[in-house]
């Protein structure tokens, strides 16, 4: 593959692809989001403070990343398919092949964005996931205060 490819895929990313763009920054975001939650639950857990509301948030995050990842492979057939309707068969051959690859270019993000992130989260799913599973009963994580009875 020639620098004139790369050239073009990147480029992509800044024009007819940009969805996807969001689409990672948005999922990166979330990533880091259930990181730090994790890492407050972690810190919590060790100090017997409750974790209720964390827990609860780290849930919706980390779900929406999980959600996110497995959209990419979608977001690519949706661009491709988008740009292949747009595509006049009856026009200059040159730009039929311009148009061509812009189609190709959603296809090849939702896949390298896909990999990327799927492997981000089979490094980190375990520990996120034990947060989680922690938390499961926040109710038994909080300690009464001694003397107290019901």
């Amino acid at each position: 593959m020639d620098e004139n490819f790369w050239e073009k895929l990147f480029s992509s990313l800044g024009t007819s692809d940009g969805y996807i763009l969001i689409f990672a920054v948005l999922s990166l975001v979330f990533l880091l989001t259930s990181l730090w939650l994790s890492r407050i639950i972690d810190k919590d857990i060790k100090s017997n403070q409750p974790v209720t509301r964390v827990h609860q948030i780290l849930s919706v995050f980390y779900t929406l990343f999980v959600t996110f990842i497995s959209l990419f492979p979608l977001l690519g057939m949706f661009g491709t398919v988008r740009a292949l309707l747009e595509l006049d068969l009856s026009g200059d051959l040159e730009i039929i092949k311009i148009k061509f690859f812009n189609a190709l270019t959603s296809t090849a993000w939702g896949i390298i964005f896909s990999i990327i992130f799927k492997t981000i989260h089979a490094l980190f799913q375990s520990w996120i996931e034990t947060q989680l599973n922690k938390t499961g009963n926040p109710s038994k994580l909080r300690k009464e205060p001694e003397g107290k009875t019901e």
